[in-house]
């Protein structure tokens, strides 16, 4: 290896060498909707790191007892370059995440065709934080998401029982009951990525614009998969159609008909799952619950009287409460409302007393009493009638 010691290391030399981690952000700017092959090239620019960082240290150790400190240093330089480099790859998953933070889509890749009258991107939403104590639901309830989830994580079980996961989940229930936090917590205990359909991220005025912002949307699923999307108030793009081929509805008629296909045509879901959400199912057109489709209904009812009794124990505690506040008399007046009610009834009483105490002057105790919530209730009760 006499030409390893020929070889001379000089500013040229560093400059050459700091050259590779621009290299490797010249490709990632260029090609970053191309997960797989910047895989293989992060392989082969981290593989030409090790190699010239190996050849450096095994120079730098034969030749060390007869090299002044300008000589290490000289070669000390020439392997940071390479270790900056493998650093910046072996972190590249963090620097995505911070990209994603920031805006910048990572997850689809630029249309040519792309212009002003639709630049809509998507990327998977942060659900690490939901668990299955953000869910107040019933015990009946809670089995059947657990089953789901069971055949959501491990499809090939359910096969060998004869049966398929679930290509799709409609949730169904009154507003309020927490059917977005179902899909979230379903989403992260099954390792899914999360994509939202936002209808007004999906409509647009331009014609045709609305199916390729649907197409891009589940695009990006695919590339993230195993992922789910999940539709709120899916009645609004799937709802039952007329029939008449024509009229202000044909855009949502024409909508419909471009997420059926995404669902069904040549390019398949391939770990994507659909879950939508809806208070008015029987709004939903009946091609969107078939099987292969959303074929797995499940209620959500409203909470039963106890599940009103944690949910006021929940919210309540973020109050600084007096002596004397029942929240079992509070759950039994509060039948037939629901999670979101219960959320604003609690806030309502906080209001009621920061009135009551404001006007006391300066006398302030900063404390919720029971009638401040019981008014609340009444009060809430009002407003909805």
């Amino acid at each position: 290896m006499e030409w390893l010691f020929d070889i001379p290391l000089n500013e040229n030399s560093i400059l050459f060498l700091q050259i590779i981690p621009f290299i490797y952000f010249i490709y990632h700017l260029k090609y970053w909707y191309l997960p797989e092959k910047l895989k293989t090239w992060d392989f082969f620019l981290g593989f030409l790191c090790v190699v010239l960082g190996s050849l450096l240290i095994i120079r730098l150790a034969k030749t060390y007892e007869y090299l002044n400190f300008t000589e290490v240093k000289i070669v000390l330089l020439h392997i940071l370059p390479l270790i900056l480099t493998l650093f910046v790859i072996r972190n590249s998953k963090n620097i995505l995440q911070l990209a994603a933070k920031a805006g910048v889509n990572v997850d689809s890749k630029p249309d040519k065709n792309t212009d002003k009258k639709s630049s809509t991107n998507f990327i998977a939403q942060e659900i690490s934080h939901y668990s299955w104590d953000d869910l107040i639901i019933g015990e009946e309830l809670k089995k059947e998401l657990f089953f789901t989830l069971e055949m959501l994580k491990d499809p090939k079980t359910s096969e060998k029982y004869g049966i398929e996961a679930p290509k799709g989940i409609l949730l169904t229930g009154p507003p309020g009951t927490g059917k977005t936090t179902i899909a979230k917590v379903i989403a992260n205990q099954a390792g899914l990525n999360f994509f939202n359909l936002a209808l007004n991220e999906i409509v647009s005025k331009w014609v045709g614009d609305s199916e390729k912002n649907l197409t891009k949307l589940f695009n990006a699923a695919r590339r993230k998969a195993p992922s789910v999307i999940f539709i709120d108030e899916i009645d609004s793009i799937g709802r039952r159609r007329s029939g008449g081929g024509g009229g202000g509805a044909a855009w949502a008629e024409n909508l419909l008909n471009h997420l059926l296909q995404e669902l069904d045509g040549v390019k398949g879901l391939h770990g994507v799952y659909l879950i939508g959400a809806t208070n008015r199912v029987d709004l939903v057109d009946d091609a969107l619950k078939r099987p292969g489709r959303l074929d797995k209904v499940i209620e959500v009812p409203l909470p039963d009287l106890h599940a009103r009794g944690m949910l006021f124990q929940l919210y309540l505690s973020k109050l600084p409460l007096t002596e004397g506040v029942d929240v079992h008399s509070l759950a039994q007046i509060t039948e037939g409302n629901s999670a979101a009610d219960i959320a604003a009834i609690s806030k309502q009483a906080g209001l009621n007393a920061f009135k009551r105490e404001s006007i006391n002057g300066n006398k302030r105790e900063y404390s919720v009493s029971n009638t401040d919530i019981k008014l609340a209730v009444r009060d809430y009760a009002k407003s909805l009638n």
